[in-house]
């Protein structure tokens, strides 16, 4: 058989090439940056669709965070790197096959000859090959292993997308009840900058002391400051929502008044069946119990034997052409004594698999506390905003009432004042308590799992005429 050792191995160099280049030439276009994915980078409204003057809905803007949001490429990527661990383990199903060649050039002195500096060259090469053939299921139970952490991964997944969307919507009202507690302030200072004019006049002519003038005074700086204090309130809720977004820019759009729909039941058991079934959360603390579970089997798998093929074909010699030679070898490998580590393994993994059982069930109960606050909430709030909307009706009937009034001497401006304080409250107490519904109730579509991305068609977004900006 005449073989030069460089026909032999420059195939298989070439197969190693081409099997490497795709994928070293993808890593080098991540490493400079060339080809990357929302998220990588901070994006920019416009490149997130986002223009000035635009009336933004909540289903919109929770998609725009889905696209672009950094803490879902993590996620993604998280699922990217379980996939490929799964086809790692894969891979030990495989035969395992290297080559090697090398050229060696050494002096052949031998004992009872004399020595002499003359080299004479060695050529060698050798394709090998390993096969597992048995290991009583050790390489099933860590593919089992793979399998549940690229399901917990995924399921994270969901849960990161539930988590952002979630996020989006609390900013979204946020940014609306700023914005309608900015309205009030402003229509306060205004009504309160009337009364101060009012009150001058008064003083002028005689029909009021200099001390309703200084009241009035007083009660419209204060108004102003409560403006200040709404408005820095408001910048900081569009902020807020910006991040959300993952964006580091607002762009000067306006928000659709939407609302979500009313729960279609708030029992705390309804609630806690539904989370069961759909919460991403627990089904990630179930998958890492299943393969809490496969590590147990493996544990066990490992205290039996690993039987192995091995073969080699070598080509050597001084000369051209090499002398070939074969070998083949069925290896049983079996671990006699190791102070007891495979045993204290399996009670390890034990105790592992009994943490996991734990951590779902402290998770169950853990939702079931959240579910009963959150519902526990939206019912407060639903009825808290009845009763704001009553009392609001009843304190501008009140304030006009009192400031007609004042008008004519009747009342004196310490009572037009908490007449005006108590429309203002209670208006404030209508914005917080319709917001606060609101937030509870994305807060129980988190906890129950709904889907983050609703269609357009028929989702769980109810729109209204859009409002624009303070």
């Amino acid at each position: 058989m005449t073989l030069r050792p460089p026909h032999l191995l420059l195939p298989l160099a070439l197969t190693a090439a081409l099997c490497g280049c795709r994928v070293v030439r993808e890593a080098r276009q991540i490493q400079e940056q060339g080809a990357t994915l929302p998220g990588e980078r901070t994006s920019s409204a416009a490149e997130a669709g986002l223009t000035a003057g635009e009336a933004c809905s909540l289903t919109g803007l929770v998609r725009i965070a889905l696209s672009s949001h950094p803490a879902l490429l993590q996620a993604r990527q998280s699922v990217e790197a379980a996939r490929l661990q799964c086809r790692l383990i894969r891979s030990g199903r495989l035969p395992q096959l290297s080559a090697s060649g090398g050229y060696t050039r050494a002096t052949q002195n031998v004992s009872g000859r004399p020595t002499s500096s003359a080299m004479r060259g060695t050529w060698n090469s050798s394709l090998g090959l390993d096969l597992l053939l048995f290991d009583f299921g050790k390489l099933d139970a860590q593919e089992r292993q793979a399998l549940e952490s690229l399901v917990a991964a995924e399921e994270q997944l969901r849960a990161s997308e539930i988590d952002v969307a979630y996020a989006v919507r609390t900013a979204f009202f946020e940014l609306h009840r700023s914005a309608e507690l900015h309205r009030v302030a402003n229509e306060s200072e205004r009504l309160y900058a009337q009364h101060l004019t009012e009150a001058r006049a008064m003083v002028e002519v005689g029909t009021r002391r200099q001390y309703d003038a200084t009241k009035a005074e007083v009660d419209w700086g204060n108004a102003v400051l409560d403006v200040i204090t709404a408005s820095n309130a408001y910048v900081t809720a569009r902020a807020q929502l910006a991040r959300d977004l993952g964006l580091a820019e607002y762009p000067d759009f306006s928000l659709r008044e939407e609302t979500l729909p009313a729960p279609a039941d708030t029992d705390a058991a309804s609630l806690l069946a539904r989370a069961r079934e759909n919460a991403p959360a627990l089904a990630v603390l179930r998958a890492r119990e299943r393969a809490a579970s496969y590590a147990v089997d493996e544990a066990v798998a490992a205290l039996y034997p690993d039987v192995t093929l091995s073969s080699d074909l070598t080509l050597g010699g001084r000369d051209l052409p090499l002398t070939p030679n074969f070998s083949w070898t069925m290896r049983l490998v079996q671990t006699l004594f190791d102070g007891n580590r495979r045993a204290d393994r399996i009670r390890t993994s034990l105790t592992e698999l009994r943490s996991a059982r734990a951590r779902v069930a402290d998770a169950e109960q853990a939702l079931f506390l959240s579910l009963v606050s959150a519902a526990a909430q939206y019912q407060s709030a639903t009825k808290r905003l009845d009763t704001a909307l009553l009392v609001a009706r009843q304190a501008a009937e009140n304030r006009d009432l009192v400031n007609e009034q004042y008008r004519v001497g009747l009342s004196s401006s310490i009572e037009r004042t908490d007449a005006q304080v108590a429309v203002t409250r209670a208006q404030a107490d209508v914005v917080r308590a319709r917001y606060d519904a609101h937030a509870a109730q994305a807060l129980l579509a988190r906890l129950t799992g709904e889907a983050a991305a609703p269609d357009a068609d028929g989702g769980p977004i109810a729109t209204d005429a859009p409002q624009g900006q303070p």
